[in-house]
């Protein structure tokens, strides 16, 4: 049986990919289990290891999609994200120590309760914020621990550099989304790892 006729076959008469008869073990509705040329996202684990210490120091950036889009810069919505945050904060859950809002993500420098899920803690925290207003996020967030206070140096400026980065402002105090330690305009820290 020659062009891929053959029912073990995957391959059309033209050579393409075969569609999978109704009712076959590739997925239904016309579903087809073919590889993808496309690595699989991975998800990342985001838990604490019982030997890190609480009150560990990590960066986190979270998406919005569709990127290059603005749903975080507004004034209200930024309220909406601050208040929320420090609802968190105020009942022990996380503590933020540097907070930025930009049109389309957000980065922070953030502590977790020991006993707390990070992964738990802001997926609970993202569909909040969805749910009230509108905010369409990507799934997952990107968190990073911080070891050493040159590498928290080192990521407090890079998110205070962002908008200026961006070229939405000239000097990273002209940036109205940010917060630290519920300051208005943050200052640089000594050290946030004592």
């Amino acid at each position: 049986m020659a062009n891929g006729e053959d029912s073990g076959s995957p391959l059309g008469r033209d050579g393409s990919p075969s569609r999978p008869q109704h009712g076959s073990d590739n997925g239904g509705f016309g579903e087809t289990a073919l590889p993808s040329q496309h690595p699989s996202r991975k998800r990342l684990p985001h838990s604490t290891p019982s030997l890190v210490a609480d009150g560990a120091l990590y960066f986190i950036t979270i998406n919005c999609v569709p990127r290059n889009h603005n749903q975080l810069a507004y004034p209200a919505i930024a309220s909406a994200i601050s208040q929320s945050l420090l609802y968190l904060q105020e009942n022990g859950k996380l503590w933020v120590y540097l907070l930025m809002l930009m049109p389309d993500h957000l980065h922070g420098l953030f502590s977790f309760a020991h006993e707390v899920s990070m992964r738990r803690l802001i997926s609970d925290w993202k569909r909040f914020v969805t749910r009230h207003n509108a905010i369409t996020w990507q799934r997952d967030f990107f968190d990073h621990r911080i070891r050493s206070d040159a590498f928290c140096d080192e990521k407090w400026h890079y998110i205070r550099d962002n908008p200026v980065r961006k070229g939405l402002v000239n000097t990273p105090d002209e940036w109205p989304f940010q917060w630290h330690d519920g300051l208005t305009v943050p200052q640089p820290p000594g050290t946030l790892l004592g």
